[in-house]
């Protein structure tokens, strides 16, 4: 009885050596990632330019048009910025497209433009931000199509697709 009780005290001995052995050699389970960092980086991913066109840059040419259309003249000015914040965030994020630069190409299409509907807004003046707008919105066609996509057409907005902001002037 005294050996077999030496036994299983040496078998229980020799099954928590291996098994503290096991989980010395396991590695330490991985920290999941870090939060609050860009969804690209956890993802690996970066969006296209067409990604971008549409959720940053569509949308504030859009509000741009009604805030104009509207006569919300610091609405205007806001929208114009974002805007441009837009094209800028497009042409850091994805600064080549088709070997051209990005930057270099929305200068060209809609600098002029731009420059115009800002002097329009500060002028708050109906006519020339209207005008100005058009040029803006011709330019994007006009890259559209540069690019081989003249099917992407672009235009003044004639209805509000944003039903939780007010575009009139408080």
């Amino acid at each position: 009885m005294r050996f077999a009780r030496a036994a299983a005290v040496a078998l229980t001995a020799a099954i928590a050596a291996a098994a503290i052995g096991a989980s010395a050699q396991t590695p330490a389970p991985q920290p999941p990632p870090q939060r609050g960092g860009p969804a690209s980086t956890a993802l690996n991913y970066v969006p296209g330019v067409g990604d971008m066109m549409n959720l940053l840059v569509q949308p504030r040419h859009a509000k741009l048009g009604l805030a104009i259309a509207a006569g919300n003249w610091d609405l205007a000015a806001y929208a114009l910025k974002e805007l441009q914040q837009a094209f800028g965030t497009v042409a850091t994020v994805q600064p080549k497209y088709r070997n051209l630069t990005v930057a270099e190409m929305v200068q060209s299409m809609t600098g002029e433009a731009t420059h115009e509907l800002d002097d329009g807004i500060r002028a708050r003046s109906p006519k020339r931000a209207a005008a100005a707008f058009d040029s803006l919105t011709d330019g994007c066609n006009a890259c559209h199509t540069a690019l081989g996509y003249p099917f992407v057409v672009i235009k003044t907005p004639d209805a509000s697709s944003f039903p939780n902001q007010e575009f009139k002037a408080p």
